[in-house]
């Protein structure tokens, strides 16, 4: 039952991915053809494409770390027997989780310091809005390094 709700998170979070991608590439498109045909544009464009580049970036870590293929220095785990890797393994993703952590509670300071002063990102949003995606991202990649470090290394993984 677990196993299959995770397989349709993981597929939502993967279409999610694709969707967003593929709205900021059409969006672009269209925004360059406006200008350069029509010599007109959208105004919430680029403000939408900037906060989509962000919201792409986190989902896209996490979805690397679900896939344990995040950026990770390993050339001393593969230097040591099979007990101590795990160990180092274990350490480096709470380490990393930690970190995360850390990262989603200044993200959650920061979006309070932007609801104290709102400003409006477009169409009446308050410009906090779009920032809880630091808050939501690194709270999720976190968890998902503190349920990694109680897993296989990856190496082990294939």
């Amino acid at each position: 039952m677990l196993e299959k709700a995770q397989h349709y998170l993981h597929r939502f979070e993967t279409y999610l991915l694709a969707a967003l991608l593929t709205a900021l590439l059409v969006m672009s498109v269209l925004q360059i053809l406006l200008r350069v045909f029509f010599d007109t544009g959208f105004l919430w464009a680029e403000p939408v494409s900037r906060q989509g580049v962000l919201w792409l970036a986190l989902l896209g870590a996490l979805s690397a770390t679900r896939e344990k293929k995040h950026i990770a220095i390993d050339a001393l785990p593969r230097l040591l027997p099979a007990k101590a890797h795990q160990v180092v393994w274990t350490l480096t993703q709470l380490a990393a989780g930690g970190v995360c952590a850390a990262l989603a509670w200044y993200g959650w300071g920061m979006v309070q310091l932007e609801r104290e002063a709102p400003g409006t990102f477009v169409a009446n949003i308050p410009s906090w809005w779009p920032m809880c995606v630091f808050v939501a991202g690194f709270a999720l990649i976190s968890l998902r390094f503190a349920f990694a470090a109680f897993s296989k290394p990856a190496e082990q993984i294939l």
